[in-house]
């Protein structure tokens, strides 16, 4: 293993780096992004229930116990519930908008991993194959095994590159459609919140 990654050079070393970092936003990011995280159901439940009962001290002590995205967004509702509708929508929307920022974190950085690892793993075979031309131009095309070694050295920072771009890719796609699914949730809770706080729901 050893010898793989040192005949692939510097440009082995930044992808592994870069593999590293990768593996590390995927695993931030599973465990960020799980739903009892950002909109935890019995909670969200419990608040809605409290103000049916009238009972917004209590709402707003569960929010301010539960630091999710979706018990911001509650507590913000309610600390404008005397407010126009047309306003807090404003509010919430603007609350919204931070909360989704910070659920989007470092899926962006995802997506420019698995651009560039597949471009550094073509430059470690340009590098290599640009040796492999030296070794030609020193010692001829007769020696097979010298030349066969070299090509495979210049490949290998390739296959490392898509090997760190595709999963990282996956896990970038993934991530994206998750968010843009809680964004969705969150806009629904949001709204239900606010009829069930003008008296328009029971």
């Amino acid at each position: 293993m050893y010898e793989f990654i040192s005949q692939g050079g510097t440009v082995m070393y930044i992808l592994i780096a870069t593999s590293l970092l990768s593996l590390t936003i995927i695993f931030e990011r599973f465990w960020s992004l799980r739903t009892s995280a950002v909109i935890p159901m019995k909670e969200v439940a419990a608040v809605e229930n409290a103000v049916r009962e009238d009972n917004v001290d209590e709402a707003l002590a569960l929010c301010k116990s539960n630091n999710t995205a979706m018990s911001r967004i509650l507590w913000v509702a309610l600390k404008n519930r005397g407010v126009k509708r047309g306003i807090m929508k404003e509010i919430l929307e603007e609350v919204g908008r931070q909360e989704v920022a910070h659920l989007e974190r470092f899926i962006g950085v995802l997506a420019l991993l698995a651009a560039i690892a597949p471009l550094l793993g073509l430059l470690g075979t340009v590098i290599g194959m640009i040796e492999v031309f030296q070794v030609i131009s020193v010692e001829g095309v007769g020696k097979a095994d010298v030349l066969a070694a070299g090509i495979s050295k210049a490949l290998n920072t390739t296959a490392v590159g898509m090997s760190v771009a595709i999963p990282t890719l996956v896990a970038y796609r993934f991530f994206e459609a998750k968010v843009n699914h809680y964004v969705v949730d969150i806009e629904q809770h949001a709204l239900y919140f606010i009829d069930l706080l003008k008296g328009e729901r029971g």
